[in-house]
C-alpha cells in the first residue's frame, strides 16, 4: 500500500474527432502524484459543462440524470478505495481504474463457492463415497442459503469475505423458523456451511473463520423401542383398504426383523438374498452408509413379507 493513499477524482470533457455535437466525459484519478484517465461512457453538450464544478449545468431530465451518474461514479470509486485500504492492498490509479471497469479480480461469492464444493460432493456420490441423502443435504443447504440471502439482504449472493458470525446466527434462525427445521437438522446444515468456509480458508479466499467460538449442539433424545406386544399390534393392523400404508407397515416390520435401515431396504435386490448349504436363507448386502458387508438371517416374518409384496 502506498504511504499516501489519498485520492482525487475529477471529470473533464474532450473534443472528439469529427464534427459531433456532444463531447465524451473522462474521469481522472490521482493518487500520490500518479494519475490515470478513462471514459465513463457518457457525453454532454460542451455549452452545458461546468469545468470548475465538474458537473452539467443543464436542467433537463437527461442533464439531471447525468449528474446523478457522476455522483454514482464518485461513490463507487470511494468504495473501491476503502476496500483497498481495508484489505491493505496497493492503492494506485491503475488498480482503481481496473476495478471500476470490472476488469479486476472478482471477489469469491458465498453461494458460488458453495455450489463449487457441491460439484465435489456430486463426484463423491457418483464414486460411492457418500449416499444420495448426504449429497441432497448439501444441495438443499445451498438453495436455503441463497433463499436466506435474498430474504435478508435482497441479493442472491454476497462476497464470502462478508460472511460474519451474525449472519450465521441469522441463517440458523431462518432454518428453524422459516424452514421449520428441528435443531439437529439445522446443525447438520450449519456443518455444511462450516465445511465450505474451511474450504475457502484453505484457498485463502477469506482470512478468518466466522465459526470461531461458536458451538452448535445437537439434541440427543432417548429413543424408545417397541416391545413384542406393540410390534405384534402393528403387524396385525388391517390396512388392506389403504395399500400405501400397508406397504409402509410391511417395510417397517421388515426393518425391525432384519436390522436394516430404510435406505438399505430400498436398495435391496434379489441377488442380495441367498441360501447356504443347510437350506438357510441369508441377506448378504453392503450397508449404504458404511459399505460394510452385513450377513443377516432371513427369518420367517420378513420372508413372508417379501412373498406378499
Amino acid at each position: 500500500m502506498t504511504t499516501d493513499s489519498y485520492f482525487t477524482l475529477g471529470f473533464y470533457i474532450r473534443k472528439p474527432k469529427g464534427d459531433r455535437a456532444e463531447y465524451p466525459i473522462f474521469a481522472r484519478v490521482s493518487v500520490a502524484g500518479q494519475a490515470t484517465e478513462f471514459k465513463i461512457g457518457r457525453t454532454v453538450d460542451p455549452a452545458n459543462w461546468d469545468a470548475k464544478k465538474h458537473v452539467c449545468r443543464g436542467r433537463t431530465r437527461r442533464d439531471l440524470e447525468l449528474n446523478k451518474y457522476l455522483e454514482l461514479v464518485r461513490a463507487k470509486m470511494c468504495d473501491i478505495h476503502n476496500m483497498l485500504i481495508r484489505e491493505e492492498k496497493l492503492v494506485n490509479p491503475a488498480i482503481m481504474k481496473t476495478l471500476f471497469l470490472g476488469n479486476g479480480e472478482k471477489p469469491k461469492m458465498m453461494v458460488e463457492v458453495f455450489r463449487e464444493t457441491n460439484e465435489k460432493r456430486k463426484e463423491e456420490f457418483e464414486r460411492g463415497d457418500i449416499v444420495f441423502a448426504t449429497y441432497q443435504r448439501w444441495t438443499r443447504c445451498a438453495d436455503y442459503l441463497e433463499e436466506f440471502l435474498q430474504l435478508n439482504n435482497n441479493v442472491p449472493d454476497i462476497p464470502i469475505k462478508e460472511v460474519t458470525s451474525g449472519i450465521l446466527d441469522d441463517f440458523q434462525h431462518f432454518l428453524r423458523m422459516k424452514k421449520a427445521c428441528a435443531n439437529n437438522a439445522a446443525v447438520r446444515y450449519l456443518r455444511c456451511v462450516k465445511n465450505v468456509l474451511q474450504y475457502a480458508l484453505a484457498h485463502k479466499w477469506i482470512d478468518h473463520d466466522p465459526f470461531v467460538g461458536k458451538k452448535y449442539q445437537r439434541t440427543y433424545s432417548k429413543r424408545e423401542f417397541l416391545n413384542e406386544y406393540e410390534l405384534n399390534a402393528v403387524m396385525k393392523l388391517d390396512l388392506k383398504e389403504i395399500p400405501r400404508l400397508e406397504l409402509v407397515r410391511d417395510t417397517f416390520v421388515f426393518c425391525c426383523f432384519t436390522g436394516l435401515a430404510f435406505c438399505d431396504v430400498k436398495s435391496l435386490k434379489q441377488t442380495d438374498i441367498c441360501n447356504d448349504s443347510d437350506g438357510n436363507t441369508w441377506i448378504r448386502k453392503p450397508r449404504e452408509k458404511t459399505g460394510e458387508l452385513s450377513t443377516i438371517p432371513l427369518l420367517e416374518v420378513p420372508r413372508h413379507t417379501i412373498r406378499s409384496v
